[in-house]
């Protein structure tokens, strides 16, 4: 009885890279689909041959490898140049060129912004297909670990810490100095010892340098904290009791098939970043701003102004409140929530019937970079001196309720959850399946780049990637390469979708006046000096 042989080593045989290649393999897609845009539209390097000089690498060659690798959980550009070299189906992709890791982590780099405009224009692929129900998305964030580790990360608390040690530490070496001249004879060992301390007063000195040059850099910044490996990373609380220095990538999903419609790295929590979203999703759906969008979000994206300006663009807020905390000395039936609202008289009435009045004085919440976050009224009433439920309400004289400038939005957004909540139970189930792939199957929990721009163009291609490998799960092999053959991109559309996302924000900021002049400097300088690819054709 024999085993299965092989071939000799040593004999030669005939054979292509097309036939090393199923008909169905899933590069023939990546294939397609690169050869089917117009990557100097998209603001890629690299996309018309060089007359002279030494020729680079095509944009679309290393376009190519990129998707391969992070679609098959490679992100290392020196893994993807070993697999240039030993992998059959990279090999047929980029017709056996081997571009070294030098050139394929440099390309990565130098595309942030046109990877994101490729992500937004697959957006287009999908609505073209079907693929999007346009109607509901849910909104989550999740924190991928930056480059700046949290040793590298320094708040004042911090600075002061490491300050105090060294000032601790160098009083102890002058004590010990001051015993040492003591000494009648100056033996050896004493010379010794005296030569270690005064290494060990200059490393102090050097250590001061530094802090000293980390708090003007804390001081000269309107964040309260700073990062001296990736500038731009933050310390961001994870869970109730865990911090990392990490981006926090924010996802708009559609409800139809769980495809992501917007992604943006950030630097900070999810407080602010609702709207933002929102609005960004609605632009890469195509929609206007009369078109109804549900949009349901967890408690952390529950702040009143974004629920407002989400609101004032048509949008259904479905965003979980905020419960109010128990107070010992209050019970249940007396918290805010229990006192009803009269707008007409612009009073509040309590469970014991008083009404509670406002002078009509706004105050000023502040922030924790002491800028006003809102602004509220108090209300009140003289009705608590003589009322016999007094002790189960305050213990002050006067009960004291605030209202937030945005609380009708708030009242707005709780009434949608209250009437409806098996759509907010819905959210789980669709924001969360693309970062749980994304996390748990793919390995992905940390960034690879420094920078927010160029860590937002990696997000912007993992997120690509999600949607492609959910794009082929649901159409299959042949739908999809089918699709994308007769698919007629439309780059003047996510052009109009960045140059509006832009001005809106511009707009809102600053007013009209400084509006116009940065309309002027930006936009109209820099189709003067075609600079911008995109806005030229606009």
């Amino acid at each position: 009885m024999q085993f299965i042989e092989g071939i000799n080593r040593h004999q030669s045989y005939f054979s292509t890279l097309e036939s090393q290649v199923s008909a169905d393999n899933a590069v023939r897609l990546i294939d397609a689909f690169i050869d089917k845009l117009d990557l100097e539209k998209l603001g890629f390097s690299n996309t018309t041959p060089k007359s002279e000089g030494r020729p680079p690498y095509a944009a679309s060659v290393l376009l190519k490898l990129y998707l391969y690798g992070y679609l098959n959980k490679i992100r290392s550009s020196r893994k993807l140049e070993k697999e240039c070299s030993r992998n059959i189906e990279v090999q047929w992709l980029l017709q056996n060129l081997q571009p070294n890791y030098h050139t394929i982590s440099n390309f990565r780099k130098l595309h942030a912004v046109p990877l994101q405009n490729m992500f937004r224009l697959y957006i287009l692929f999908l609505n073209d297909a079907g693929l999007l129900g346009k109607s509901t998305i849910a909104v989550d964030g999740s924190k991928f670990k930056a480059v700046n580790s949290k040793k590298n990360n320094y708040n004042q608390k911090k600075i002061d810490k490491h300050r105090q040690f060294i000032t601790d530490k160098a009083t102890k070496y002058l004590a010990e100095l001051d015993e040492l001249d003591k000494e009648e004879i100056a033996s050896d060992e004493v010379m010794v010892k005296k030569e270690k301390i005064k290494q060990g007063l200059e490393k102090l000195k050097e250590r001061t340098i530094k802090y000293d040059t980390l708090q003007q850099q804390l001081n000269n910044t309107t964040d309260r904290q700073i990062s001296t490996t990736d500038a731009d990373s933050r310390s961001i609380l994870i869970t109730k009791s865990i911090v990392e220095v990490a981006y926090n990538v924010q996802n708009a999903v559609d409800d139809k098939h769980n495809l992501i419609v917007h992604t943006q790295a950030t630097n900070s929590n999810d407080g602010k970043a609702l709207h933002k979203a929102a609005t960004q999703s609605k632009q890469n759906l195509q929609l206007q701003k009369e078109d109804s969008l549900l949009l349901l979000a967890d408690k952390g994206y529950h702040t009143g102004a974004e629920l407002l300006h989400c609101q004032q663009e048509n949008m259904i807020t479905h965003v979980a409140y905020k419960e109010q905390p128990s107070v010992k000395h209050i019970a249940n039936e007396f918290l805010a929530e229990s006192f009803t609202y009269d707008k007409s008289t612009d009073s509040y009435s309590c469970p014991a019937g008083a009404v509670l009045t406002s002078l009509g004085t706004w105050h000023n919440k502040k922030g924790e970079a002491n800028e006003t976050s809102y602004r509220f009224k108090t209300y009140r009433t003289e009705a608590c001196k003589t009322c016999a439920l007094k002790n189960q309400c305050t213990k002050l004289n006067k009960r004291i309720i605030q209202r937030s400038e945005y609380q009708d939005a708030v009242d707005v957004n709780d009434n949608n959850i209250k009437e409806n909540p098996q759509y907010y139970k819905r959210r789980q189930a669709i924001c969360e399946h693309p970062f749980g792939s994304i996390k748990r199957h793919w390995g992905y929990t940390h960034t690879l780049l420094k920078g927010l721009q160029k860590v937002n163009g990696e997000m912007n291609l993992i997120m690509f990637c999600y949607n492609f490998m959910r794009t082929k799960n649901i159409l299959g092999f042949e739908k999809m390469l089918k699709a994308i053959q007769n698919w007629a991109p439309n780059y003047d559309k996510i052009a109009c979708a960045l140059k509006n996302g832009v001005i809106k924000t511009l707009y809102s900021r600053n007013g009209l006046s400084v509006f116009l002049q940065l309309y002027r400097l930006i936009f109209l300088r820099a189709v003067s000096m075609k600079r911008c690819r995109l806005c030229m054709k606009l």
